[in-house]
Order: structure tokens, then sequence, then C-alpha cells
């Protein structure tokens, strides 16, 4: 089943420059995720504030690929933001990172759309934004979001199909009711 699902739809061709968005509070973190990102030839926008954040994606000037966000922000937490960007209807693959490496934290980011769940420190780790190691994370968004957008648009076909055959079934059904002769196959 999972090969004939992967072979239903086809693997994006993601740019070799990503357009990275990261959110948290810990300014070396930012600094190292910039640092990074820099290193391996991608563009990065940096927020030390879940708002800031907001406003960026809502203004749709930069297409971003990924979001890196710290689980435990002040005003909107990472699973707000993922409802968030849920709510808007804002196709990112997304990356939880937090100390907070519990079971009921990773099942809940995961629940709420983020592709992967980074357990922080990993200030040590500047691999983790090569390009091989960020792809995964937009190859399992991008499986997952084509995935769900299949089953959305197949449900709206199916609704329609079934709203226009109750429709016409109630009409037939209703004509007869009106009809008090009897009705034989020919």
């Amino acid at each position: 089943m999972a090969g004939s699902f992967s072979s239903s739809i086809e693997k994006p061709e993601f740019p070799s420059n990503l357009n990275i968005l990261a959110i948290d509070t810990d300014l070396k973190v930012l600094e190292f995720i910039e640092k990074s990102c820099n290193e391996n030839s991608h563009q990065v926008k940096i927020c030390s504030e879940s708002s800031s954040a907001v406003d960026l994606l809502l203004k749709k000037e930069i297409d971003f690929h990924l979001i890196f966000m710290e689980l435990h922000m002040p005003m909107m937490d990472g699973y707000e933001f993922l409802r968030f960007l849920d709510k808007e209807v804002i196709d990112v693959a997304f990356v939880m990172m937090s100390e907070d490496d519990t079971d009921l934290s990773h099942k809940k980011a995961f629940k709420l759309g983020a592709c992967d769940y980074w357990v922080k420190p990993f200030l040590e780790y500047a691999f983790l934004f090569e390009r091989r190691h960020l792809c995964s994370p937009m190859m399992q968004h991008h499986f997952h979001f084509r995935r769900i957008r299949k089953n959305i648009d197949s449900l709206e076909d199916d609704e329609i199909s079934e709203t226009s055959y109750s429709s016409e079934f109630s009409s037939e059904e209703e004509a007869e009711a009106d009809d008090d002769t009897l009705h034989k196959k020919e």
C-alpha cells in the first residue's frame, strides 16, 4: 500500500538554497541556526517573538520552505503556531525544537503537523542544516500534505456525488410516493 501511495505522488524538487524561518527566544540558538544556514547557502529569517513570525508569514513576501520553532514561546507556543499554520492553510514544513523530550510533547507536535522534533541542546550539530538533512522533514511534510489534500479533494468529490445521487434518489422516491400505480420491470 505504501509503495502505491508514494508512486501516485510525484517526488518534489526542492531548491538547493532553502528559505528558513527560525523562531526562538534564545538568541544563542537563533545565532547558531543563522550561522549554520548561511554556511550551507540557505536564506534565514530569525524571529525572537512568535507574533513577528506570524506577521512575516501573513505578508507572504517570502516563500518559506521550512520553519524551526521553540515549543515554549511567550504569547503563542509551538502548538498554537501549528494550529495557526493549519487555520491559515500555510503549507510549510515545521520542525519543533525543545528541551522537553517527553512522548506526550512529541506526539502532540506530530499530531498538530510537525514533521520533526529536535531535542535541545543541538548547538554542536551544524551538519543538521546541510541540505540533505533538511530535505527529510520537507519530504515528510510534502507527502503528508499531498495525502491530506488528495483525501480532502476525494471527500469533496464524494460529497458532490452523494449529494447529487441523494437528491436524484429523493426526487424519484417523492415521484413514486405521489404515483399509486405499480411499477413493473420491463
